[in-house]
């Protein structure tokens, strides 16, 4: 019998029990799987145990371990239950970056959490599925999520996608929506801009604040750590940035379950890419190029929203 195993590494910055709830869900919706054929492997404490217990699960359909202090630092012994409940799973979920670490660092080669192809998927299609009911998804909570972040009336939030925050560069997506920024001041009317919405703990993310505030653009950069849990805040964005596809991983698919045009550089060769609805490619993963192909989509957006005659 085929067997999925969800991993999940908390407590921690996504130890929220959505992240757990989207994985039960998840689950759910898959029409080739029955819950029998789900496992969940989760790192963490009691705390742990309650949202588990709390959301439905029995004790039987996960194993609770202790969260790693140090990766590198782990002990053979304590390598062992884990490695063992991989190796009897036809596929591996990692719904967290430290999942995803404790699934490479026990060799583990079939991990689903970089999902390549949409249409064959039923994973991605039960991820997608989870992005558009997930509750709070309407506009009020866009409405409030905007106001919060002072997004005037116009301006377009770009979110940047990344399932690893260590390998998501905001200091060149910062730069990125600073030459958009530029080239809209230069031939769009007053109120047409746009805003980067990222992770305060993004990599490069103090350079992405010293290059806005260089530039004098402090308020274009948007920082809030829902974005760390993509499905709780993109339905507030306009559209979504991916300079490196491969590592935005399933904020990709969250963002096409929202509808969110996606810019991405033209030449990258990832089979999910050719399903994305809405994707704008650009020449290259240069801020440079990104901003170009940004800027064509957002007078276009402000040329759609003028009001006719």
């Amino acid at each position: 019998m085929s067997r999925t195993l969800h991993i999940i590494d908390q407590p921690g910055e996504v130890a929220e029990a959505v992240v757990l709830r989207l994985s039960v869900d998840a689950a759910t919706l898959e029409e080739q799987t029955t819950p029998g054929q789900h496992a969940w492997l989760l790192f963490g404490s009691e705390a742990t145990r309650d949202a588990a217990r709390a959301i439905g699960l029995h004790d039987r359909q996960y194993r609770l371990l202790p969260k790693p202090v140090g990766l590198h630092k782990l002990l053979p012994a304590a390598l062992a239950k884990p490695r063992q409940l991989i190796n009897e799973a036809h596929r591996v979920v990692c719904w967290t970056e430290g999942a995803t670490q404790i699934a490479s660092l026990l060799g583990c080669a079939h991990v689903a959490r970089r999902v390549e192809d949409t249409r064959l998927c039923d994973f991605a299609k039960a991820v997608i599925a989870c992005a558009l009911s997930t509750p709070g998804n309407d506009a009020t909570t866009r409405d409030s999520l905007r106001e919060r972040w002072g997004v005037e009336e116009g301006t377009s939030v770009v979110a940047l996608l990344g399932d690893r925050l260590d390998r998501t560069d905001a200091s060149a997506a910062m730069m990125t929506i600073a030459l958009t920024h530029e080239a809209l001041r230069a031939s769009q009317p007053v109120g047409a801009d746009v805003r980067l919405l990222c992770h305060p703990k993004t990599w490069r993310r103090a350079e992405a604040s010293e290059l806005s505030a260089l530039l004098s653009i402090d308020h274009l950069l948007i920082q809030d750590e829902g974005a760390l849990m993509p499905w709780s805040v993109l339905h507030a964005c306009d559209a979504a940035l991916a300079p490196a596809p491969g590592e935005a991983g399933l904020s990709i698919l969250w963002a096409d379950g929202l509808d969110l045009p996606v810019i991405t550089p033209g030449d990258a060769q990832l089979p999910m890419l050719d399903t994305i609805e809405q994707r704008i490619a650009a020449r290259s993963s240069k801020p440079r190029d990104l901003a170009d192909a940004l800027t064509n989509w957002v007078r276009s957006r402000s040329a759609s929203l003028q009001p006719a005659g």
